[in-house]
């Protein structure tokens, strides 16, 4: 059985400013998220929704906590071919070695009611992930992105 939360941390030689900045404004997603999709944010704030493309069509996320530099949390709803519960996206910035410890975690998993798709879920979005927080690191530290989707 898979634990409840998926977790990546990767360290990035950034200010934890800058690294708040790029995940949380649209002009900076748009440059590491990858290729084929896009997150926008209109509204940094509670309650407010980011808009993920799919290619499917968006894909509204709600945002549930910003705290700068340090948290920002959002909401997925459940969608017919991604998942069919909420998931909880949380990513956590803390200084460290002049640079900035990103750890980012997904939870939502322990309702998943079926433990093959839940593991196959896990399995892909853990994959993902990595790669899309290797290219923030990358973008952050002016080189290539490794990945594009």
């Amino acid at each position: 059985m898979i634990g409840p939360v998926l977790q990546h941390t990767i360290w990035i030689a950034a200010p934890r400013g800058r690294t708040w900045h790029a995940i949380t404004e649209t002009e900076h997603i748009k440059q590491w998220w990858g290729a084929e999709g896009y997150a926008e944010i209109t509204e940094l704030s509670p309650d407010a929704n980011i808009r993920f493309g799919t290619a499917d069509g968006p894909i509204l996320a709600t945002i549930r906590l910003v705290d700068p530099p340090h948290e920002f949390v959002y909401e997925w709803p459940p969608h017919p071919r991604y998942f069919s519960v909420p998931f909880v996206t949380r990513y956590i910035l803390d200084e460290e070695n002049a640079g900035t410890r990103v750890t980012f975690s997904e939870s939502g998993f322990e309702a998943w009611p079926d433990d093959e798709a839940r593991r196959a879920r896990f399995d892909r979005i853990s994959g993902e992930f990595r790669m899309v927080l290797e290219n923030l690191k990358a973008y952050l530290e002016g080189s290539n992105l490794p990945h594009v989707f």
